[in-house]
Formats: structure tokens, sequence, C-alpha cells
């Protein structure tokens, strides 16, 4: 006979006292089965509930509920040590209700959204995951994907049947074709028992769909429901989104977010984008002004350097600037070196301890000069005959690798 399950009749039933009729020995821990059990068992796209076993053994955590079938045994996986328990043993199984809890409000809510979804925009539902931060759907809509009004009508719509505290009810049938008598939006075939669940009237429900997990007695348990985002995926929408206390603490924190990022650009919430938006052409004149200011300097620090380098007639010249970045320094260097056949060009960017090699010489190849060097000196990088750059944890160490490769 397979375990009595006690979240088919009632789904709030928080513990209860069982004895152990089976016991494996899984990987150095007990996995029980018991005669009854309040434990949910991972299934339907909803992960198993999590717990205690308490026995005069001590109290083991209960890590993970799985089963075979809604016919088979509930297997319990404990952190006891293997030999712990044995048949015969009586036991207190407990959930950890507050997460079996979210797990009710999160499915019951995924069921009113992709009911939503089919009824008001005849797309079926094909995909479901509940995940640790969020729940999504695949939604297939024939190749098109959602517009943002047609979430927010989704989500109105599901928030409006939560707040109207409709009725659910889960119906067992013993068979699947018995269960066809149900106006549900997804008839899948089933072997063995089937239980329907229906959020409103069974006559002219809000949804209806075949599924074994546990769900709240009534819509407004599941508090709201609010989406994230809408992506395609394999031609699908994956619409993200969650329900109840997980859905309320992420708005709550994004809230906090939003308030303290408007404060500090002075203004309200509903002023940020306005805000942001003149902000932005501000920052894009700024980058404007600093471009123009990049390309001056440039170009005066390479009249700088080629008339240092007819002054010393020498072939390699060490270079250091703190006012260009290091993606400037090398266009910077591109263009002296382009002009000068022979040249060993060696420039230093303090802030980052980076140093660039560009050669215009055959016999100097600034790759293999890194390789060979820079490790001597704490550093880092490669790069090609032409030029390369490497990273040292300290100016100093950068200073002595300049001074090894230039004597």
């Amino acid at each position: 006979m397979s375990s009595k399950r006690i979240y088919q009749q009632d789904q709030y039933a928080a513990s209860n006292t069982a004895i152990v009729t089976e016991v494996q020995d899984k990987d150095g821990f007990d996995a029980i089965v018991c005669d009854s059990s309040v434990f949910f068992p991972e299934g339907g796209g909803q992960p198993s509930d999590i717990g205690t076993v308490a026995s005069d053994k001590g109290v083991f955590e209960v890590t993970h509920a799985f089963d075979e079938s809604l016919e088979s045994d509930v297997w319990h996986m404990t952190d006891a040590p293997a030999g712990t328990f044995k048949v015969g043993d009586q036991v207190e199984l407990a959930i950890d209700f507050d997460f079996r809890f979210k797990n009710m409000q999160r499915h019951l809510g995924e069921h009113m959204l992709s009911g939503a979804m089919y009824t008001l925009f005849d797309g079926p539902n094909k995909g479901f995951h509940m995940g640790e931060d969020y729940i999504t759907v695949d939604i297939d809509l024939g190749g098109r994907m959602f517009t943002d009004e047609e979430l927010d009508l989704a989500e109105r719509t599901v928030n409006e049947a939560i707040w109207a505290d409709l009725p659910v009810t889960v119906t067992w049938f013993d068979d699947y074709e018995s269960s066809l008598s149900m106006p549900s939006r997804k008839q899948t075939p089933h072997e063995g028992r089937i239980s329907v669940v229906t959020v409103g009237d069974l006559d002219d429900p809000f949804d209806c769909i075949a599924c074994c997990g546990t769900h709240p007695s009534r819509s407004s348990e599941v508090g709201l429901l609010s989406i994230y985002k809408c992506e395609p995926n394999k031609g699908m929408n994956r619409v993200y989104f969650d329900c109840g206390s997980m859905a309320l603490d992420k708005l709550t924190a994004e809230s906090h977010i939003l308030g303290e990022i408007a404060k500090k650009h002075s203004c309200s919430p509903v002023d940020l984008p306005g805000r942001l938006e003149i902000e932005e052409a501000n920052n894009a004149e700024l980058r404007a002004q600093l471009a123009a200011m990049k390309g001056y300097i440039k170009d005066a620090e390479e009249t700088k350097i080629e008339a240092e380098l007819e002054a010393s007639g020498t072939n390699h010249f060490v270079y250091s600037s703190g006012l260009l970045d290091v993606d400037d320094l090398l266009k910077l260097g591109f263009n002296v070196i382009n002009k000068r056949p022979g040249l060993f060009l060696v420039m230093e960017h303090p802030a980052s301890n980076t140093c660039l090699l560009l050669s215009s010489d055959e016999n100097r190849k600034c790759g293999e000069i890194v390789k060979a060097n820079a490790a001597a000196f704490g550093g880092r990088g490669g790069g090609r005959p032409d030029n390369a750059r490497a990273v040292f944890g300290s100016s100093q160490e950068m200073r002595e690798f300049i001074k090894s490769v230039t004597e």
C-alpha cells in the first residue's frame, strides 16, 4: 500500500505522526517512506516540500521529497546517517509551512496567469518553471510577441480575479477519460488518477487545468501577481513574474532602490524618467567635449613626441601620460611609429600600471619582449610583434620592467 498523501486532502496540514514502512541508504543517508505524509513530492513544476522528521533518535532535516507517480510511495530524503531509522519507527513529519505556502501562492498564480493569457490572447502555455527568484511561463502566440499593453491587461485581469476571492476547487478522477468532463484549457493524457484545479465557478471558471501541485483554497490568498519582463524564447514569449510574498518582497526592495535613486537626483520617483533624460542629454554634450579635448591632447602630444625624437636622434622613446586612457595611448603610439621606421616606443599609463610597447623595428617584437620579461617583474600580458601590453601590480614594478626593456 502506498503512502497516504495528506496534502491531497488538506494542503494546510503542517505535520503528522507516521510509521516508517521502508528505509534505503542514499549516499550514506537515510531515505524513508512512511504510511502517511504531509510532504508534497516534487512534481508539476513545483519544488518538493522541505522540513524535518523527528523520532526518539533525534530531529533531522528532510531536504527533498520525491515519488514515481501519484499512486506510489512518497520518499523523504533526510540528513540522518544511514541506519538511523528502521521499519516500524514512529516519527513526526513537519514541513516548512512558510515555504509550502509561498509555493501554493506561486503555483496558483501561474495557473491564473496562464489561464488569462489563453482566454485573452489564445496563447497556450508551453512551458513552466518555478525558480528561486522568479517564475517563467512560455506562451505561444504563433511567432508574435506580446505588446506592453497586452502584458498590462493580463496582469490587471489576474489581480482583479485574485482580489475577487474566487474559490479554488480540486476535483479528483480515477482516470484521464473521466476528467474530460471538466472545462480544462488543456487536455493532457495521463495514466492513473488525475486531479483538476478550478479557479472560480465550476460552470464558468476563471481557469481550469489538471495539476498535481498544492494550491490555496481561495484566490485571494495569492495576494498579488507582478509581471517583471517578457523576452523571446524559441519563437515564444518567455514571461517572468512572481506572486504573493515573493512578488511583494521584490517590489518593495525595488521601490526602495527607486526611491534612493530619485533622492540622489533630487526628484520624486515619478519625475525620475524626465530628470534622467535631461542628464543624459547633458552627459552626451560632456562626452562630445571630452572627445574633442582628447583629440586636441593627442595631436599636441604627438607633435611633442616627434619634436623630442628629432632632437634626440634616438630609435627608442619612453612616454608617460595621466591625461589619456590606455586605448587613446595606443592610438597615439600607432600614429607615431607609423611615421618612423625602426622606432621602439614605450608608453606607460600610471593610473592602471599598464605599459604599452609599440615597434616599427623588425628586430624588436613587442609580444616576445613582454612574454620574456614581464613575469620577472610581477607583470602579465601579451600581444603582437608591432604592439603589446603588460599590466603590473605596482608602479615600481612597471618602471623596473621599462628600464629593463629599454636598456
